[in-house]
């Protein structure tokens, strides 16, 4: 059987949390999760209060929706990696990472990130869900990996995923550096990571 057509109702229900979760994304990030008010999330949005609080029933239920919804779009960012040929996947995989980071047009999203990572520090909840997206991320990761024959997985992984974490932090302390230049040797560190070894024709058929 087909998928069920969506009604018009779920559809601008949807649609408004959509609209409330990008409004919170950008309030979060501007004054932290607990110096952004509701009023002033319902008021970019151009409702009320009131009419917030009817698709989330508090300000810590808004928090966890926008923590879900930004580990939501990490996740799909692997896909990407996911769909590369295991044969070249070292080349294509250097220039997916820099063509990603060079094309990456809103950083507001780092800050969120990090104001994301200072309340895992107090609230367990969202911790959980931190940990738990990031074991997932590792896991597929890891399996991109083996299956073009890379040795180690588990550790290149660990080290691929740290260059990024640690990409986004310098961005923010040091927003003049040179992003093309600095992408390109990024690129070759990548390769290294990843090993010279040739990927055998065994370990495609695995």
């Amino acid at each position: 059987m087909g998928e069920m057509p969506v009604s018009k109702t779920a559809a601008k229900r949807e649609a408004r949390i959509c609209e409330i979760l990008s409004c919170a994304e950008k309030h979060f990030s501007n004054k932290g999760f607990h110096g952004a008010g509701i009023s002033g999330i319902a008021a970019d949005c151009g409702i009320s209060v009131g009419h917030l609080y009817h698709y989330f029933g508090s300000k810590d239920e808004l928090i966890l929706a926008v923590v879900k919804s930004e580990m939501g779009r990490q996740d799909e960012s692997i896909t990407a990696f996911e769909d590369l040929s295991p044969e070249n996947l070292r080349l294509e995989m250097a220039e997916l990472t820099t063509a990603i980071f060079s094309t990456d047009a809103e950083p507001f999203r780092t800050v969120l990130n990090f104001e994301i990572l200072a309340e895992a520090q107090r609230n367990p909840e969202v911790a959980a869900l931190l940990q738990q997206q990031d074991t997932q991320m590792r896991r597929r990761f890891v399996t991109i990996l083996r299956r073009a024959g890379i040795d180690d997985p588990e550790t290149r992984t660990e080290l691929i995923f740290t260059i990024f974490s640690g990409l986004s932090a310098r961005a923010l302390r040091h927003p003049e550096q040179e992003r093309a230049a600095l992408l390109e040797v990024i690129k070759d560190v990548i390769l290294k990571i990843l090993g010279d070894k040739q990927v055998a024709s065994g370990a495609l058929s695995a």
